[in-house]
């Protein structure tokens, strides 16, 4: 049998097939033992009877007198001698005479016996009539018609099987409308998650508490990937447009370097077109590297991590720094043991990038101050400068992409303006935390805490 499609249609199907079967092993088992209880009963009351009339008979009572009162429309009796003869029977037997079951002088043991008489099929026992002194001095012989058991079975199937019709189509009735209210909320979801998908995931999947448990759990399932997939078209999207943006300038710079060359310069002009279309192809190679750790959406550490030692990276780039600005003072407090766990290249980009900008941003004659310091399971480096620092409306969009104040364009034009979100990205990767303090014209200080291995 090939169930419905719906789940409605499936629950109904599999309900009653199971009700069905049920039913029909419960009105069997009741058949059987109806069947079997029948005869039982009808054998319970002829030995029953044939011990009344003994006790009466024994206790001094007349046996006509017994026989009147014992007899019934069903049941029959008889008094035999020990001989075999027949003495009395009961007024309903008429013409008719019960077996005595005596052969050749000798009576047969009491039990209960099936005999066909006159066409008639009886159910009969014999009992013996025992005096005090141990004396048989006859027998009661009681019978009643054998039933066949088939009208009494049949009454009772029918009966059991009108309840179980009855309660079958309740159910199934029952069944159909719980089965269509569980559905309900899986058709409301496929609707919306149709819509969804129709508006480009602009739209949202709407919260709801209607429905099983596991309705509910299914919705917040698809509302948690609905959300993921928006999130990651957003970022797919705004990688292109970042990209697009910060790659126009650089590739305008090199196409106008090319044709400079293309058009035969020598001599200084052409070692200077050169130079150009070194540093915007270095550009736009930081700028793509910078645009893809940015929209990388992976949090876990990667397999190349590496064991770092922060005062050794840092004593590396603050001497590269030193001989790229001679004009600036940088300090480097680097003594405490610092190890931390990491990417070495990105962790080597985090640090250039924040002391880099440090000296993009601190006039000729300042000071840039690098320290590291170790706090429990925790290190931190800070670097702090005498530069342009930050206003209050700079701070809050420190570390979105491309954001450049107008103090900081006029200073440093060359700048893309990801750097602190390119930091931030790899603080994050690395399980830390990011802080940017400053104030408008008196410096800034970021400080990046990262877990160490101790």
């Amino acid at each position: 049998m090939r169930l419905p499609l719906t789940l409605s249609g499936r629950l109904l199907v599999l309900f009653g097939a199971l009700f069905t079967v049920a039913i029909a092993a419960i009105v069997t088992l009741s058949l059987i033992i109806a069947h079997d209880q029948l005869p039982q009963s009808l054998d319970d009351q002829l030995t029953a009877t044939a011990h009344q009339a003994e006790d009466r008979v024994m206790a001094g009572a007349e046996p006509q007198a017994v026989l009147n009162e014992l007899q019934t429309g069903a049941v029959f009796l008889q008094f035999v001698d020990a001989a075999g003869n027949v003495t009395l029977r009961s007024a309903n037997l008429i013409d008719r005479i019960l077996p005595t079951y005596i052969r050749n002088g000798k009576p047969k043991n009491d039990g209960l016996h099936t005999l066909t008489v006159h066409k008639t099929q009886l159910r009969l026992v014999r009992h013996a009539l025992v005096s005090n002194e141990g004396q048989v001095s006859g027998y009661v012989v009681v019978a009643a018609i054998a039933p066949s058991g088939g009208e009494e079975i049949l009454a009772i199937g029918l009966i059991l099987g009108a309840v179980a019709a009855g309660t079958l189509i309740v159910l199934i009735a029952a069944t159909f409308w719980l089965a269509r209210r569980e559905a309900a909320p899986l058709r409301e979801l496929t609707e919306a998650v149709r819509a969804t998908a129709a508006s480009g995931f602009e739209e949202a999947i709407p919260a709801s508490d209607h429905g099983s448990t596991e309705a509910r759990e299914l919705r917040r399932a698809f509302r948690d990937l609905v959300e993921r997939q928006r999130q990651l078209i957003e970022r797919e999207r705004a990688f292109f447009a970042d990209s697009s943006h910060v790659l126009r300038t650089p590739l305008a710079v090199l196409q106008g370097d090319v044709e400079l060359l293309e058009q035969g310069a020598y001599g200084k002009e052409r070692q200077e077109a050169v130079s150009q279309a070194r540093a915007a192809i270095g550009t736009m190679s930081r700028t793509v590297s910078g645009l893809l750790l940015l929209s990388r959406d992976h949090e876990g550490a990667p397999s190349g991590w590496e064991v770092v030692e922060l005062g050794a990276l840092l004593t590396e780039i603050v001497g590269d720094a030193r001989m790229a600005v001679p004009g600036l003072a940088l300090a480097l407090d680097a003594d405490v043991p610092a190890e931390v766990a990491g990417d070495p290249g990105q962790l080597r980009d985090l640090f250039t990038s924040l002391v880099e900008n440090a000296c993009h941003y601190t006039a000729e004659g300042g000071t840039v101050a690098v320290s590291v310091t170790s706090a429990g399971e925790d290190a931190t480096v800070r670097i702090e400068d005498t530069g342009i620092g930050f206003t209050a409306d700079e701070l809050e969009r420190a570390t979105d992409r491309f954001y450049r104040g107008p103090r900081a364009r006029r200073m440093f034009p060359g700048g893309s303006g990801l750097g602190l979100a390119i930091a931030a990205r790899i603080v994050s990767l690395h399980h830390g935390s990011l802080t940017i303090a400053g104030v408008d014209g008196a410096g800034a200080r970021v400080s990046v805490t990262l877990p160490t291995l101790s």
